[in-house]
């Protein structure tokens, strides 16, 4: 008996602790915040607006607003992000995706030093609203924080469906982005990740620095093993320069 306790707890262990090969790498710490603010303007502005501030957000303990704003009318429909240190605007950068009362203000905002340069950045996580595998379909925005307390973005479409953090690969403190995308190769479907390293400003895909890209074949059950169907060099084939609709501001 003891013995199908422990064979049942070792099963249950190995599930549990079940990981994508990079899941075991020092990753980035995140402090979340979601105290959104809606400002709902369609009927009159045709705008909606949703902000939060992060008090002490600075070394002089001034704080960081984040706005975003999508105008919704019938000849355009655009999306900018705004940053105010207090209450004086810093920064301002146009987005491809829609903030909607459905798709946004439900998700914490994550702050952490992801390059290492001992500043606080900013990640957002925006879905699309798709169904089925387009429900994974979502919008990541970087906001780095640069020497002079200004900040640059990028951001890009990509799968996920829990938040994934960045990885250290090679230990230098500059934590890489990992992008996911399913890829159909011999009638078989794979999730096939990507390493990119953010510096001087720019997005570059590193994947020499841990023989990427893996591929992980979708099955109908989790799995975390890279594929033995197809070879590692063959995986190449799949290396991205730069994330799906990337854009850099």
């Amino acid at each position: 008996m003891k013995n199908i306790i422990f064979i049942t707890l070792l099963l249950i262990s190995g599930f549990s602790f079940a990981q994508f090969p990079f899941e075991k790498l020092p990753s980035t710490e995140y402090k979340e915040y979601e105290n959104w603010k809606l400002y709902d303007w369609l009927d009159t502005k045709k705008t909606i607006h949703h902000t939060l501030t992060i008090d002490s957000f600075f070394d002089n303990e001034e704080s960081l607003t984040v706005q975003l704003t999508s105008l919704l009318t019938y000849f355009e429909n655009t999306s900018t992000i705004r940053l105010f240190r207090n209450k004086k605007e810093i920064c301002k950068f146009p987005e491809s995706i829609l903030f909607s009362t459905i798709n946004t203000g439900h998700d914490p905002i994550y702050i952490g030093d992801i390059n290492g340069d001992g500043l606080e950045d900013i990640k957002m996580i925006v879905p699309y609203m798709g169904n089925g595998i387009a429900a994974m379909n979502v919008r990541v925005i970087y906001l780095f924080q640069t020497q002079d307390s200004t900040f640059h973005k990028i951001s890009f479409t990509d799968k996920m469906d829990t938040i994934r953090p960045e990885y250290d690969f090679d230990g230098d403190g500059n934590h890489e982005i990992l992008t996911m995308a399913l890829t159909n190769y011999s009638n078989h479907n794979y999730w096939t990740f990507n390493i990119f390293e953010y510096k001087e400003g720019k997005l570059k895909n590193v994947n020499n620095k841990a023989n990427y890209p893996i591929m992980v074949q979708f099955l109908n059950k989790k799995n975390y093993t890279i594929t033995n169907k197809i070879k590692r060099e063959e995986m190449k084939k799949f290396s991205l320069n730069l994330p799906k609709d990337y854009e850099s501001k």
